[in-house]
């Protein structure tokens, strides 16, 4: 059955693995989904590149060299970072260094300027690009800077056409800084709406935790039948028919949504 574009978020070079790739492309195949199309953020890495020129010469970005304790504590006190208000000229000619890895890791990252005096925690002046001299499972060695996910996430919807961003209810606070940055450069702004996901009981669900569960080998891979994982599932017997309809079934909402 065919369904909508499928993308990987594939900013961290450190954190993405070609055999994490090919296991979603084919249990999603095995669920009897197939993609109009399957891309990757990294698809996107020259034009993600020219906005963030295009926002520095907008007033809306600035190179930074706080470290990341610093700009923590200066976000839990509302403070401008020293280096907020540097010429434009000065930060587009840093962040060509950035791009050219002049620039040692961790010694520079492009901050978006946006509400340093916000409600929202998650408007204040988030990062952008950092440096990483990781090379690319997708797009090789060609990039030491990489964009965050609050960068490219909206951005690559935008430029990809896409007409409903869905997201799960903790993204929720991160609608303003989507709607923000695509504002800020002009561009289509997709519809975001955010819905409860499902909160399985005396189960772990998290990634952070499932992953540490296989790497330290507790358990016998993603797909030990101990774990609510798709693979999981199938080894132990459940059949993507039964499946799709527990999904359906359960429906969509925003309220918290705790079935099993």
């Amino acid at each position: 059955m065919a369904c909508g574009t499928s993308r990987y978020d594939d900013t961290n070079p450190e954190a993405e693995k070609k055999e994490y790739i090919d296991h979603i492309e084919e249990i999603v195949q095995w669920m009897g989904w197939k993609p109009f199309k399957i891309t990757y953020t990294s698809d996107y890495f020259q034009e993600l590149y020219e906005l963030a020129v295009e926002l520095i010469k907008r007033g809306h970005a600035y190179v930074d060299h706080q470290t990341p304790d610093e700009i923590k504590e200066f976000r839990e006190k509302k403070l401008n970072s020293p280096w907020r208000d540097r010429p434009i000229s000065e930060s587009l000619k840093l962040f060509e260094d950035m791009k050219n890895g002049t620039i040692e890791e961790g010694k520079a990252t492009l901050r978006m300027k946006q509400d340093m005096q916000s409600d929202n925690y998650n408007m204040y002046d988030l990062i952008a690009y950092r440096i990483k001299f990781t090379p690319h499972p997708h797009a090789g060695d060609k990039w030491c800077i990489y964009p965050s996910y609050d960068y490219a996430h909206c951005i690559v919807d935008s430029l990809e056409n896409i007409t409903h961003s869905l997201c799960t209810l903790e993204f929720e606070t991160r609608r303003a800084s989507y709607y923000w940055l695509l504002h800020a450069l002009g561009i289509y702004q997709p519809y975001v709406w955010e819905y409860s996901g499902l909160n399985v009981s005396n189960t772990i669900m998290s990634k952070r935790k499932l992953n540490r569960l296989v790497t330290e080998k507790w358990v016998d891979g993603w797909d030990d039948p101990r774990l609510m994982t798709l693979a999981g599932l199938r080894r132990r017997g459940m059949t993507p028919t039964a499946i799709n309809a527990f999904v359906r079934g359960v429906g969509i909402t925003r309220r918290y949504n705790n079935t099993i």
